[in-house]
């Protein structure tokens, strides 16, 4: 009975201090979480700020490299001829050849994947003309067309004139860098981040990179479930320790209480308590010491 008493005590103590402890370790988790996700999503955006300014100049110089070489003329840029990829369905989003996307085919892919490459969260790194034409898309969405055009929006979006606000004021931004929200068609909610592309002095378009909302959210969940994991841990060890602490030091009192309860039956009075520690405890030790003395005389003297 003095065990089940005890274990119940203990638990109550325990739950009790759970209810004190729990609370605090969840709002600390979410705010470290909501910190460290706000600090993580301002790293990547600033990352992309400085790939796209990057990207920018060297799409400007692969294409003036290119006028340079006479491969095309400043017209071809600043007047294309969109000339329809004919033989696909594209279900009403029509792919286009110019007179030089033979050569950013070629000469823009390497470093449009390196700057892809540089994080986990981008979602595209590529040049774009002031109309949302893009004339080479990342190697990922440049795959064999098979006239399928869900399968093709996913997997070729090369060679189409993106042409909704968001990409429009992109491939017309003249700020040195410019971030939007942007919902793709395909379903992913992005930062747009982009930054104007110069060719021997005139605007071009711009330079886009995509950074994943979606992502960095799943970032957010992942970090949530494993610093609420850490707390938890901690909290169920500190929790089980006050409980198994709280059980050896009421054993000191089932001692007591079981004097007390033979006391009371009137045996062990000829048996000193020996208080075992000067707390609490040890003095309540004490007068049941006193207490146990003075019936112990009382019955004495009934005795005689």
């Amino acid at each position: 009975m003095l065990n089940l008493i005890r274990s119940k005590l203990s638990l109550k103590v325990s739950i009790a201090l759970a209810i004190i402890v729990v609370p605090p370790m969840v709002i600390a988790a979410t705010f470290i979480t909501s910190h460290e996700a706000a600090r993580q999503e301002e790293l990547t955006v600033n990352s992309a700020k400085l790939a796209t300014m990057t990207g920018a100049k060297m799409y400007a110089a692969t294409l003036e490299t290119g006028l340079d070489e006479g491969l095309y003329t400043l017209k071809d840029l600043f007047e294309p001829i969109y000339e329809d990829v004919k033989g696909f369905d594209f279900a009403g989003k029509p792919r286009f050849h110019t007179k030089y996307d033979f050569y950013t085919d070629r000469a823009v892919v390497g470093f449009q994947e390196e700057i892809l490459k540089a994080a986990p969260d981008f979602l595209y790194a590529v040049g774009t003309d002031i109309n949302g034409y893009i004339p080479t898309h990342n190697s990922k969405y440049a795959r064999p067309l098979v006239n399928d055009p869900a399968q093709d929006l996913r997997g070729n979006r090369t060679k189409r004139k993106f042409d909704n606000t968001v990409e429009l004021t992109a491939s017309k931004n003249v700020e040195p860098v410019l971030v939007q929200h942007y919902f793709r068609d395909t379903g992913e909610l992005a930062w747009d981040v982009s930054s104007p592309i110069y060719v021997k002095g005139r605007h071009f378009g711009g330079f886009r990179l995509g950074v994943s909302i979606t992502s960095m959210t799943a970032h957010r969940r992942a970090l949530l479930l494993e610093l609420s994991t850490v707390f938890g841990f901690l909290g169920l060890v500190t929790i089980g320790f006050i409980f198994i602490m709280l059980r050896r030091s009421m054993k000191p009192l089932e001692r007591l209480a079981t004097t007390a309860n033979a006391i009371s039956t009137g045996e062990g009075l000829d048996t000193p308590i020996r208080p075992a520690s000067r707390d609490e405890i040890g003095q309540m030790a004490s007068s049941l010491n006193r207490l146990r003395a003075s019936l112990q005389a009382a019955m004495e003297r009934l005795d005689t």
